[in-house]
């Protein structure tokens, strides 16, 4: 059975009397754009509910945004997702998106911050979801990645919940101690770069997952009014693709004579080396000081090493961190082969230097200066380098 991914959106528009906090004005569609975006461009196909209830699949009508989510609603629904009852089998990645009200409030003398759902009535000690609680229901959950994303106030309380036995990516549009901010009619300031930053059309190549997708929002964010925390785990989780596997239905997959490369529209159809490229991702990961891969010409040795090896390595998945490896392009030794890997690394170097990339520490899909590992390559690992050249 193929694992599912199942994403819980909430977007809470109305706080009716005799709750004291206001209404907002766009929740409810913050979630609903969430929800198409995952929809349209998610990595694997997600199952979302949506709190306000909402049109079927099927698309048959829209959020009505006059809808209340009250806290028995709302606990009932996280709970479903991180820790279904039997016999229901949990998702394999789980994913909360909520954007309302945050409320921060001392009880039993301890600071908590809630999610506030229509029905809060902090007079009568009604304050909402508590984020302890979700903190429990993910520490306790079976699901092998979690994702959440809230949007308001107080929020970056989440990060004292940080799991120890599974993937995360958990992401706060404020600090524990901060308002968020809404801009009126529109979006709120947090969802609306977290919707630019799981286009995966924004990206090179084509992919987004959960550590590039955090470099966009802190570089994208540092000059707004508004710090989001975010924490992810060394474990990439994949969220969207630019090519979703739907859309290679009735196209061929032959190349004819050319070789299949590491971008995912080959890479995706690259069928018949997968017991080989794990081979090849066991030697890598026991960091061998040089991997070589030999035979006749049109063995298909570059689709192997580019549409295998080095589309499984720039996923993060097989090995744990090499999604923010610095990654060559595979070049011909020719006649000088020590001069043509300098004018690659020279090559790289600049293309770094001009966006900012070079040793400065920043993570994302091209590299970690921490890691200062190289990659790409056709032609053998030595010490944290990984060299690269085809057709000797």
């Amino acid at each position: 059975m193929k694992p599912e991914w199942e994403a819980l959106i909430v977007g809470i528009d109305r706080y009716p009397a005799p709750t004291t906090f206001n209404d907002l004005t766009v929740a409810v569609k913050d979630g609903e754009n969430v929800a198409q975006r995952l929809e349209h461009y998610g990595y694997e196909t997600f199952r979302i509910q949506h709190l306000p209830r909402r049109f079927s699949q099927k698309r048959a009508g829209r959020t009505n945004g006059t809808e209340l989510v009250r806290l028995e609603e709302l606990t009932k629904a996280i709970a479903n997702l991180f820790n279904p009852p039997h016999p229901n089998q949990p998702p394999e990645t789980a994913l909360f998106f909520f954007s309302g009200h945050g409320y921060r409030k001392e009880v039993n003398g301890e600071e908590e911050v809630f999610l506030v759902t229509s029905d809060a009535f902090p007079q009568g000690g009604i304050y909402g979801y508590p984020l302890q609680e979700l903190g429990r229901q993910i520490e306790i959950s079976p699901v092998k990645q979690v994702v959440v994303w809230l949007d308001c106030c107080y929020s970056g309380e989440l990060l004292r919940f940080i799991p120890t036995d599974k993937a995360y990516c958990l992401m706060s549009a404020t600090r524990s101690y901060e308002a968020g901010i809404e801009i009126k009619h529109q979006q709120g300031l947090f969802t609306k770069e977290l919707l630019a930053g799981l286009n995966p059309e924004n990206y090179p190549d084509g992919i987004v997952n959960s550590h590039n997708l955090a470099e966009f929002l802190e570089r994208r964010m540092s000059q707004t009014g508004q710090r989001p925390l975010i924490a992810n785990s060394p474990q990439a989780i994949l969220l969207t693709t630019q090519f979703p596997k739907g859309s290679f239905q009735d196209k061929c997959p032959y190349r004819s004579l050319s070789y299949f490369t590491a971008k995912p529209e080959d890479a995706l159809v690259f069928y018949g080396r997968s017991k080989l490229t794990q081979q090849l991702i066991e030697r890598v990961k026991n960091q061998e000081r040089l991997l070589m891969v030999l035979g006749a010409s049109g063995s298909g040795k570059s689709s192997l090493l580019r549409a295998g090896l080095l589309y499984q390595l720039k996923l993060g998945q097989a090995i744990v961190g090499s999604d923010r490896w610095h990654y060559l392009e595979p070049f011909t030794p020719q006649q000088a082969p020590w001069q043509r890997l300098r004018e690659v690394l020279e090559t790289r170097r600049r293309g770094d230097a001009e966006r900012g990339r070079w040793g400065d520490g920043e993570r994302g899909r091209w590299g970690d200066a921490e890691t200062r590992r190289w990659g790409d390559g056709e032609m053998g690992r030595g010490g944290e380098r990984i060299g690269n050249g085809d057709d000797y």
